[in-house]
């Protein structure tokens, strides 16, 4: 279930421990949101700060114990690594587990310095400890032997927190229309490792509606909010697109 609605006025509505892991992508606030407003909408960046307590407090709220908070952020100015020092390290009953790295070759080029080309997801769980189903995101591992006893690796590796993804979505169709849509396969990922199927997922800030679609693939619940009108009705019609095609498959096979 979706709304088009405010992410403090959605999840002040949803019982306390109610979800089974919280993901989502806040607004950076450094202006980049093709002119819509909604990257650039407080005054100054304690104002931001604030507002960001006050999500992730109520995120916190309703997510089950030993669950994980997955929140995107970037570096390209240090306003999203204060909310991490800031907001998300003063909550007692969160641990940081882990940083994922998101990495790609797509984007602008530098002219005075590196070019910055990944993200961060960083991993909070509500105790400290967490579910984590490493078998169900296991890798092949490229070298198929034990080196030293020559034995064979009867499964696959558990990755590492740095993934390389070069392209935006894993379907064309959806470039364009929001900036900040992330790849599919990698939330499909952090779905698969933090959650069970028929879990709920709960993400606030929808922006492309990704979440939902990888939710749809992996066979997990969704749960969420999206306040632009325009971004909310191309959400539902991508929604709609994928279950047609998830239902199709299933009378197919």
């Amino acid at each position: 279930m979706i709304e088009n609605i405010n992410c403090l006025e959605y999840v002040k509505k949803l019982p306390d421990n109610s979800v089974d892991l919280v993901l989502t992508d806040p607004p950076y606030f450094i202006g980049f949101d093709g002119g819509k407003g909604w990257d650039s909408q407080w005054k100054t960046e304690q104002e931001y700060l604030d507002w960001c307590k006050e999500w992730t407090s109520e995120c916190i709220r309703v997510l089950k114990d030993n669950r994980m908070l997955v929140v995107w952020g970037t570096l390209k100015t240090d306003t999203f690594l204060k909310y991490k020092l800031n907001v998300l390290n003063t909550f007692e009953n969160m641990n940081g587990q882990n940083e994922i790295i998101w990495s790609y070759n797509w984007g602008g080029r530098a002219k005075t310095n590196f070019a910055r080309k990944h993200e961060y997801a960083w991993c909070y769980s509500k105790g400290k400890d967490f579910l984590f189903n490493d078998k169900d995101i296991r890798v092949e591992r490229k070298v198929k032997k034990n080196l030293r006893t020559g034995k064979e690796h009867k499964e696959g590796t558990i990755p590492t927190c740095i993934w390389e993804k070069n392209n935006h979505t894993t379907s064309k169709d959806f470039i364009g229309w929001h900036p900040t849509t992330k790849n599919l396969d990698i939330l499909d990922r952090i779905i698969k490792a933090y959650t069970n199927e028929n879990d709920t997922v709960l993400d606030i800030f929808m922006g492309s509606g990704s979440t939902a679609i990888s939710c749809l693939r992996t066979n997990r619940k969704y749960l969420g909010c999206e306040l632009d009108k325009e971004y909310y009705d191309k959400i539902k019609e991508r929604i709609i697109k994928v279950k047609e095609e998830i239902k199709n498959l299933e009378n197919f096979m």
